[in-house]
């Protein structure tokens, strides 16, 4: 991860001041300035069991793009999982994650610290602070999920019932037959979907990278009804890429526009993530392809795994920086 130094923030410099007076001394705190400095990670989710992105509709959540319609699972149907298994490493570790996610609380007398962490750099909170609003935005930006494939070849339906104990729809209370009657829309096994993940301004230090490779995993669960599917997403990333300014081309509605004109199987991930590396290695100044970050990432993992000291390490140093940070932005420390 070396080649994306450039584009990336530095641990050691997250905080920075500015004068706000005409004495020596009357200064601000803040977060360190952005500089030019963008990192983008492309990512393929392959349903591996059935999946549920939906809304208050019992139908997937679609979008047109040239006149057909896709899959589309928003930012949070990706981000909420990976940030909770995020503050699940924290936890592991014992630098953060003190709190449950998305109930972020302050007390008067606590520090900014004591909620936020490395888990909040990567993927943004806020909360309340005796009567003044704390709002960290998220250093990674997601994407909307797309499907490769137009939704009518990889969407599909079941029809249910809600059954009595005794296996049929007499409901003995009420003396009637169960109405309980639904149908579940969800993406079938084997469906690829795009998403981009990306960092901009150079206020992800690398340690917030890893534990973002950290936090993405593997395979999870994803979307809803996941009690009845089980782990249901593999995430495959295509390649990371780095350039001083973000590029049109990794849009994820670019990217299945750019697929559909080409011969490539929308089903056969390893072509779809050979196809995305050659377009996007070509316009970015620095690039990793799919094979070289998936050992990183399964490093990253096994480390976690096996209680390596020296990932153990890298996160205990990364905290107090961490805190610093949110303690000088927010009026409760000092700049050293």
């Amino acid at each position: 991860m070396k080649r994306f130094e450039n584009y990336l923030g530095n641990i050691d410099h997250l905080v920075s001041s500015s004068p706000k007076g005409e004495k020596k001394g009357d200064d601000y705190i803040h977060p360190a300035l952005k500089n030019m400095g963008s990192v983008t990670i492309i990512v393929i989710r392959e349903a591996i069991a059935p999946v549920v992105f939906r809304n208050e509709e019992q139908e997937i959540t679609d979008i047109e793009i040239g006149e057909e319609a896709y899959v589309r699972a928003v930012p949070n149907k990706f981000k909420y999982p990976e940030k909770g298994r995020g503050l699940q490493i924290l936890r592991a570790y014992g630098v953060g994650g003190r709190l449950p996610q998305n109930k972020t609380f302050l007390r008067k007398s606590e520090k900014p610290s004591d909620a936020f962490d490395m888990n909040t750099l990567v993927f943004g909170d806020s909360t309340m602070h005796d009567n003044r609003v704390l709002p960290v935005r998220a250093a990674v930006n997601y994407s909307d999920g797309l499907s490769l494939l137009p939704k009518h070849l990889c969407v599909d339906e079941t029809f249910h019932n809600r059954a009595m104990e005794d296996g049929t729809l007499f409901d003995a209370e009420t003396g009637e037959n169960s109405v309980s009657l639904f149908s579940r829309h969800f993406i079938t096994p084997g469906t690829l979907m795009v998403q981009v993940l990306s960092t901009r301004g150079k206020v992800l230090p690398s340690e917030g990278l890893d534990h973002l490779l950290l936090s993405m995993g593997i395979a999870g669960l994803y979307g809803g009804q996941t009690s009845t599917t089980g782990v249901n997403i593999r995430s495959r990333i295509a390649g990371v890429y780095g350039a001083k300014f973000e590029r049109a081309e990794t849009s994820p509605y670019e990217i299945v526009k750019s697929l559909r004109d080409t011969d490539v199987d929308k089903k056969d991930g390893d072509a779809v993530i050979q196809a995305i590396h050659t377009m996007m290695a070509e316009v970015h100044e620095a690039s990793m392809d799919a094979e070289a970050v998936g050992d990183y990432q399964k490093t990253l993992v096994e480390q976690f795994e096996k209680d390596d000291p020296a990932l153990t390490e890298k996160y205990e140093q990364a905290a107090p920086k961490v805190a610093e940070l949110f303690d000088s932005w927010f009026g409760t420390g000092k700049k050293k």
